[in-house]
């Protein structure tokens, strides 16, 4: 059972009127007496009453400072015995219950699905921050070969307690990983079927974690599939990015596509972005983020990225810094049904069109970021570019605007 935080129970305590320290009870007696009070007995009586002992207490009560002193010394108990009721409710792991902490709601959807592919690459690519949970029992793990080196198991009575950790205690209990982050981290459970890592996923983005997904198929999916023979990806210079982005009227099939496309997407981090500028025209959703953008809806995609979704006939190109974490995007955008998806091979660095587009060397989240490259401005092979989308099938016979 939770401890209450007794500060929810403490009442507010009203100030009390001002009056002059030296006033007692029976001064107060005296202000306020007036016509319809008792009237006081005659001095021969007084006289006459027996004195009993000679001790006479004059102010039974006390002064109304000295009840306010009372007052405050109560509340401050309140308020001590609730910090060391938070401060017990801070040291609950260690017996089962779990610790509330503050974080940013995740909109829908919760999570997203990778294909054995989509995981197996990001395996290999490493395009950004992520981690393979195992959500099965133990026992279950170990009987069988294990997927990856670099999974981890936590059953999935124990996931939700294990993600609110501190960033030392994870240390001690996983030394091999880092703790991940509820926002620029990927986090990918693995079950036998899927089913167990979906209610796990689930509970996990109720904790804030933005970066969930879900190994579709689960582990069975993953051992029967094989993997992928040779590059099944399609890649698009510099120069015909460039003239694609200048000539959408040169389209072969404008009438079968977006109104807005080509999509060119900005797969970086929103540091890179601010620090080394960003070509026109281009659409930002991080990396971590694009496996979940591909699983909204039209309303939310365009509500969080303030443009209409990607259909799955437009033509996308993705960049990043060079092409590593486009050509993993890639992937996840071909399992979700785009069938015309690019991966821009030279990246942000080797751009050189635009002095506001700065090359600049890889670095990781919190490292000190580089000074950009020297470049000198280049000009687009015209030529080339239109040899090239007329082979990729994406340009008619002349181009406009040369």
């Amino acid at each position: 059972m939770a401890d209450v935080d007794l500060a929810d129970n403490t009442d507010d305590v009203l100030p009390l009127p001002a009056l002059p320290s030296a006033l007692f009870l029976h001064d107060v007696d005296e202000l306020f007496s007036g016509e319809d009070d008792e009237p006081s007995p005659p001095a021969s009586l007084k006289e006459q009453q027996p004195q009993r002992g000679g001790l006479r207490i004059q102010n039974v009560g006390g002064s109304l400072s000295f009840l306010l002193q009372i007052a405050l010394c109560a509340w401050g108990i309140r308020q001590l015995r609730s910090v060391l009721a938070r401060r017990r409710q801070n040291n609950a792991l260690g017996s089962g219950r779990v610790n509330i902490m503050p974080y940013r709601p995740v909109e829908p959807p919760l999570f997203a699905f990778l294909s054995p592919t989509a995981v197996r690459k990001l395996v290999e690519l490493d395009p950004t921050p992520y981690l393979l949970i195992d959500v099965r029992h133990p026992d279950a793990a170990r009987v069988t070969p294990k997927l990856f080196e670099n999974v981890i198991n936590i059953p999935e009575t124990e996931v939700l307690a294990c993600l609110q950790l501190s960033a030392a205690e994870w240390k001690d209990r996983f030394p091999s990983t880092e703790k991940p982050g509820r926002e620029d981290d990927l986090l990918v459970f693995l079950s036998t079927r899927g089913k167990r890592a979906q209610r796990v996923a689930a509970a996990a983005a109720d904790l804030g974690y933005n970066g969930c997904c879900i190994l579709k198929g689960g582990i069975q999916a993953l051992r029967a599939s094989s993997p992928p023979n040779g590059e099944s990806l399609n890649f698009m210079s510099r120069d015909a990015v460039a003239l694609l982005l200048q000539n959408k009227e040169t389209l072969v099939d404008e009438k079968d596509v977006g109104a807005h496309t080509p999509w060119l997407i900005d797969l970086r981090r929103h540091d890179e972005r601010a620090l080394y500028g960003h070509i026109k025209g281009s659409l930002h959703i991080r990396v971590e983020e694009w496996p979940k953008a591909m699983a909204k809806d039209a309303a939310a995609y365009e509500k969080q990225y303030h443009a209409p979704k990607i259909g799955t006939d437009d033509i996308v190109i993705l960049h990043c810094r060079t092409r590593r974490r486009a050509s993993w995007a890639a992937h996840v955008a071909q399992d979700a049904g785009l069938k015309r998806v690019f991966v821009y091979k030279e990246g942000a660095y080797g751009w050189r069109l635009d002095p506001t587009v700065l090359p600049y060397d890889s670095y990781e989240m919190g490292d000190a970021p580089p000074e950009p490259v020297k470049f000198d401005l280049e000009r687009v092979d015209f030529e080339s570019a239109q040899a090239e989308l007329k082979h990729l099938g994406l340009m008619k016979s002349r181009v406009s605007g040369e």
